[in-house]
């Protein structure tokens, strides 16, 4: 499904300075990152509404921050919206809960599991509501035997009351799609993240489930898949990769005990954003430091490279058990700071199902910090060897130019670069969107990470407002079309929700929204169930790369303690 450029404002009664296309967002979590970046991207694009903020904590602190955080009355003043305490909170209140299009998941790692599962189980509230009235509708009710009878006397029915015409079927109840963009990793936890990747891909699949994994959503990346999954490197066979950053800034700090404990939640009231739900009985992470902190953004764009699906819903493998270089087993050593006791460095190999051999390695020694001025770039170094050619891309991710995107062709004994230039890259990307607007010329160099501060944030955040924005849309559009197909003219003539005889429908039979669930279920005007379909089809949903991260990463702390190779669970 096209992501279209207007859409219908979704609080029409609200008087701000955003565009009608304003999606309606919640931030879950106030701490460093979400203040430092989520809440100003959101502040700076006119196609969003902060609807509201969360966070436990009534002063959120951080020992990240050079400055001293907002609290969440102070922030509710700078944006304009109501604060709350916790998620059930949020979609607790009437007036702002069941209108929240999308929620941005700032949490602690920890937390990530308990607050996705909360959102998810709305997401599937909310549909289970819409139904719920559709079957009823369609059923023996009052209102569905009144439907049937308009049908009828319209011509849209025949003697048993079964609808002919497409133009007079009866609406389909449509509710409003809850989005989640979660901060990586998506969880500590393996039975977590393969839960949150159940729910979210079999279970609510109307909502888009992204993972803010940056360098995923580049354009390079975009290439790089389609490289691989054009079958341009043929079987793959090795993938090298390493990451190394300037963060021991970060990991030999005590006082940072959302990136060094393994009980984070236990100081929850003083992290950077703190739990959203208290768990002391929770048992310890088996580790905390730089693989947990750094590494899923290495095996993020890996796994969406070979196709897993981090880029689109369309090109994922929805199986947990088939695709390339499924991890199997993990054999990893591990040095740690003698301060805290986090991981700072790593070195790993991961066997594969179908054969592919895997070496991973990382560390946070490498001097400077990427804060400093001038900053330091993470060092990176991603390698994929298939029996037709291989794909490389690395760099240092503040110097563009120390890098590029890499194709050998085995066959021709050539090498051939990718710059993601408009000659080299046509091949592979298309430059024009579906209504045949040229896109911005993509940029030359490496590109990974996306942390600038500035604008209105990274590919990934604009693929969570895309998808906010175009369920939305066809939500709001369905009610302004029901809105004018409800209007009964002055001269009594027939319309598809009146009678013959010109008497207007009551409200609580054909409303454009449906009284007793809220103003997220709505009589949406639909040929058929195809654009239901098309719209669940077209949801990004990047739980299953997700899952494989914290495989990885739970597989290689297992194995630095045991000092074996163990499996992947």
């Amino acid at each position: 499904m096209a992501i279209l450029d207007t859409y219908t404002n979704d609080s029409p009664e609200e008087e701000s300075s955003h565009s009608s296309a304003a999606a309606r967002i919640a931030v879950i979590g106030c701490g460093w990152w979400a203040q430092g970046w989520h809440l100003p991207h959101l502040a700076n694009n006119q196609d969003v509404y902060i609807a509201a903020i969360v966070d436990p904590t009534p002063n959120p602190v951080s020992t990240l921050s050079s400055s001293p955080l907002l609290s969440l009355e102070e922030l509710s003043k700078k944006y304009d919206c109501p604060f709350y305490t916790s998620v059930q909170e949020l979609l607790d209140d009437p007036e702002v809960g069941p209108t929240i299009d999308g929620a941005i998941v700032a949490t602690s790692h920890a937390s990530h599991f308990d607050v996705g599962m909360a959102l998810l189980k709305e997401g599937i509230h909310r549909r289970r509501m819409a139904e719920a009235i559709e079957k009823e509708e369609e059923g023996t009710s009052k209102v569905g035997k009144k439907r049937r009878k308009m049908l009828k006397a319209s011509g849209g029915a025949d003697e048993n009351g079964a609808p002919q015409s497409q133009i007079a079927r009866p609406h389909k109840i449509l509710h409003r799609a809850l989005h989640i963009l979660m901060e990586k990793p998506m969880t500590t936890n393996v039975e977590e993240a393969r839960k949150l990747w159940e729910m979210s891909a079999k279970r609510y699949p109307e909502g888009a489930f992204i993972i803010n994994h940056t360098a995923s959503y580049r354009p390079q990346t975009k290439i790089a898949q389609q490289i691989v999954t054009s079958n341009e490197l043929g079987q793959i066979r090795h993938i090298a990769a390493s990451m190394n950053g300037g963060l021991m800034w970060l990991f030999d700090d005590p006082s940072n005990q959302s990136w060094v404990s393994k009980t984070p939640w236990a100081t929850s009231d003083k992290s950077s954003s703190g739990e959203i739900q208290m768990k002391d009985d929770k048992p310890p992470m088996t580790g905390n430091g730089y693989a947990w902190g750094q590494i899923a953004h290495v095996l993020a764009w890996i796994y969406g490279v070979l196709g897993v699906g981090a880029i689109s819903s369309s090109s994922h493998d929805d199986s947990e058990t088939r695709g390339v270089a499924i991890p199997t087993k993990v054999y990893c050593n591990m040095t740690h700071s003698e301060n805290t006791g986090a991981d700072i460095s790593f070195a790993a190999v991961i066997t594969c199902r179908d054969g592919t051999t895997f070496s991973l390695s990382g560390t946070a020694l490498l001097p400077g910090s990427q804060y400093t001025d001038p900053p330091v770039g993470k060092q990176i170094r991603v390698e994929i060897f298939g029996t037709k050619g291989s794909l490389m891309y690395g760099g240092d991710d503040k110097i563009p130019e120390s890098g590029r995107l890499e194709l050998r062709r085995t066959e021709k004994g050539s090498k051939l670069e990718y710059p993601c230039s408009d000659e080299l890259s046509r091949e592979f990307l298309t430059l024009k969107d579906d209504t045949g607007t040229q896109r911005e010329k993509l940029r030359d160099g490496f590109y990974f990470e996306d942390g600038d501060q500035s604008g209105t944030g990274p590919g990934s955040m604009k693929a969570f407002l895309d998808s906010c924005r175009v369920s939305s849309m066809a939500f709001t559009q369905s009610m302004a079309s029901l809105e004018d197909e409800c209007a009964v003219s002055i001269s009594g003539a027939t319309s598809v929700c009146g009678s013959t005889t010109g008497e207007e429908t009551p409200a609580s039979a054909y409303g454009t929204v449906v009284e007793k669930v809220g103003v997220n279920v709505v009589r949406g005007v639909s040929s058929d169930d195809c654009e239901r379909d098309e719209l669940k089809q077209s949801m990004i949903n990047d739980s299953l790369v997700g899952l494989r991260t914290v495989q990885i990463i739970d597989a290689m702390y297992r194995s630095s303690i045991s000092g074996k190779t163990e499996p992947v669970i």
